[in-house]
């Protein structure tokens, strides 16, 4: 960004109560997951072209820097907010760097969307590998089952030290494309793996996911067995890599919803403290949720009080 563009988004914001205060921490911080759950939950009907010009910044640095598989739907919502603010009279030019390198990263991305969108199981055979990791890690959201044999055709060419990385990513893959009995021996091993090996500690929140998924895949089943041992043996898994487990926030999202609509007040409100314990501001409909679960966990408790 430009010293004209940083004064043009520079706060005051106007935003209802300390939140001018939160979002200058968050982005003094470069939290900017934080920024943006605040922003779209403060922005009014109407915008100020500024907001909207905010708004996209923290859209695309969020994807850009943690939340990688956003990138693309990423980029294209800050254009149409970049859109909408020069529409709204906000002359493009003082962001014209920020656009310039949305549109950029947008380019490079489709590149490699549309080369992932080649590489065909028979094609990986003989595709440097890294190449077949990227095409499975991009194809994992549109094209899950085919991410799922280039990620197991993965796991057979890579170093066997890291191939429990490529099954887990496998299982991830077949849950989602909704091959849910042939996902879960991939998930049970994740989750029964010491990832605390130096060649799996740095993706050791393949165990988050494959517990999440599998405790999801239990409560379909209505296994209440199998959900009782998964939940216990995540909690021992977070005890042991010093993570309590739900540590990744997607998960925690996923698995308060299950645990209130199981009407699970105890781990419901657990799970609560742990989303609570981890971020700085929760974004309205996730306080609502954190709310209900502590509801539900009072209620629950009540009669033995």
């Amino acid at each position: 960004m430009t010293t004209s563009a940083e004064h043009l988004l520079a706060g005051p914001w106007g935003l209802p109560g300390n939140l001018d205060a939160e979002l200058a921490r968050a982005l003094e911080q470069e939290d900017y997951g934080t920024a943006l759950a605040l922003l779209r939950d403060a922005l009014p009907p109407e915008p100020p072209p500024r907001l909207l010009v905010l708004l996209a910044f923290v859209r695309f640095q969020d994807a850009n820097e943690v939340m990688v598989t956003e990138l693309m739907p990423a980029c294209r919502e800050a254009l149409a907010l970049l859109h909408r603010a020069a529409e709204a009279g906000l002359p493009l030019e003082a962001v014209a760097p920020l656009r310039e390198e949305v549109e950029r990263v947008l380019a490079e991305e489709t590149v490699r969307e549309l080369s992932a969108e080649r590489m065909t199981p028979e094609r990986a055979e003989a595709a440097p590998l890294e190449e077949v990791l990227e095409a499975a890690g991009r194809l994992r959201a549109t094209h899950p089952a085919r991410a799922a044999e280039l990620f197991l055709l993965a796991a057979r060419r890579d170093d066997p030290e890291r191939a429990p990385i490529h099954r887990a990513d496998a299982g991830i893959a077949l849950h989602r494309a909704g091959r849910a009995a042939e996902a879960r021996p991939l998930l049970e091993a994740a989750l029964a793996l010491d990832w605390r090996a130096p060649a799996l500690w740095q993706d050791s929140v393949h165990v988050d996911w494959a517990a999440t998924l599998l405790l999801e895949q239990a409560h379909a089943a209505r296994d209440e067995q199998a959900f009782e041992a998964y939940w216990a043996q995540a909690l021992a898994q977070g005890r042991q890599l010093r993570r309590p487990f739900p540590a990744n926030w997607l998960n925690q999202e996923r698995l308060l919803s299950l645990l209130i609509s199981r009407g699970d007040g105890a781990r419901a409100a657990s799970v609560a403290s742990r989303i609570e314990a981890s971020r700085h501001y929760l974004p309205r409909a996730l306080a609502a949720q954190v709310a209900e679960a502590r509801t539900l966990a009072r209620r629950q408790s009540g009669p033995q009080a």
